[in-house]
């Protein structure tokens, strides 16, 4: 079976965090669509539509540029600090120019695979 990375808004991260109230997860692995709006030293910020923005921990190869859309795989965590969750970063690919991508779109997936898993994702886990 390959790792699975349900894509997800800001909104499921709880969800997927490790110690979620729901019980554990199969995965903590997800992925998430934003635009880059922030790059501090090893954090980034992507804002995900109107749905808030994530905090990534950025590994030290990643390749972020400053107003790109990405699509960005990785763990949920906790944030330094007591600053909530975010992603560690495993890794990115470089969508475009935010005037490019429906961001629509990729909401109507999200919704989608959530509403009908088993579509999407090996019927014996919950992802």
């Amino acid at each position: 079976m390959s790792l699975q990375t349900p894509r997800i808004l800001p909104s499921h991260l709880h969800a997927f965090h490790p110690n979620t109230a729901n019980g554990p997860r199969s995965t903590n692995t997800v992925r998430l669509l934003g635009t880059v709006t922030s790059l501090r030293g090893d954090t980034a910020t992507i804002t995900c539509g109107n749905h808030g923005d994530v905090t990534m921990l950025l590994k030290s190869d990643a390749h972020l540029q400053m107003g790109r859309v990405v699509e960005v795989v990785g763990k949920v965590v906790d944030l330094e600090g007591g600053a909530g969750i975010g992603l560690r970063l495993l890794a990115n690919f470089d969508w475009g120019n935010p005037a490019d991508v429906d961001y629509k779109i990729y909401e109507k997936l999200v919704d989608v695979t959530h509403r009908y898993p088993e579509i999407f994702y090996d019927t014996g886990d919950a992802y």
